[in-house]
């Protein structure tokens, strides 16, 4: 899992890079959503969960913050089928191979089968990044913050997509609103601190 935290965390913070190259045309299947689709959350998972998102606010450094928020991550990723978390393997083992292709085919296969699985929304935003298709990262990751509001990861991602468009003030706003659910995001703050400096002339 912790392989997992990092690339996810690894693919947002290449968009400056990402930038500077040509861009993927759009992907256009499957057909974008008109409305998010809600999440009833698992009450086995939920109170789990907001425990330890107090516990990450409490965190007294980077090491805890860390740990915390793998375990979180941990719970996010559980599917519920030993089949779609195999697939799931597959997609990050495929990200991970910069074969984009087979990763999208994957998850699309993953979000057919279990369509309120968020942890899928966000990983395949994190495919789209990392094929530089802004505008579906950024409807799958709205589709991640519209079915679990806290997803910190998501946020950085926003913060990103926003950054690479050339609209600072936007992902400035994201990036402290991940900031807020996880102080501890390895390379956030400092993107965050640069923006607040160079566009808003103060620090976070």
């Amino acid at each position: 899992m912790r392989a997992v935290f990092v690339v996810s965390i690894s693919l947002i913070l290449t968009a400056a890079a990402a930038a500077q190259q040509p861009r993927t045309p759009p992907r256009t299947d499957p057909p974008a959503q008109t409305e998010p689709q809600r999440r009833v959350p698992d009450p086995r998972h939920q109170a789990r969960i907001d425990q330890l998102f107090e516990r990450l606010a409490a965190a007294g450094g980077e090491a805890e913050a860390v740990n915390i928020s793998e375990q979180i991550a941990r719970i996010w990723s559980r599917s519920g089928s030993d089949t779609l978390d195999l697939l799931m393997e597959r997609v990050q083992q495929s990200m991970k191979g910069g074969d984009g292709e087979t990763a999208l085919d994957i998850i699309d296969s993953v979000i057919a089968l279990k369509p309120d699985f968020t942890e899928a929304y966000s990983r395949r935003a994190a495919v789209l990044f990392q094929m530089k298709d802004m505008d579906g990262a950024m409807r799958d990751l709205r589709q991640t913050l519209a079915m679990e509001p806290r997803h910190f990861q998501a946020l950085a991602g926003v913060g990103m997509v926003y950054q690479t468009g050339g609209q600072p003030k936007l992902a400035l706003k994201a990036f402290r609103e991940a900031l807020k659910l996880n102080p501890h995001l390895k390379g956030i703050k400092e993107a965050a601190e640069k923006l607040a400096t160079e566009h808003d002339g103060q620090g976070l």
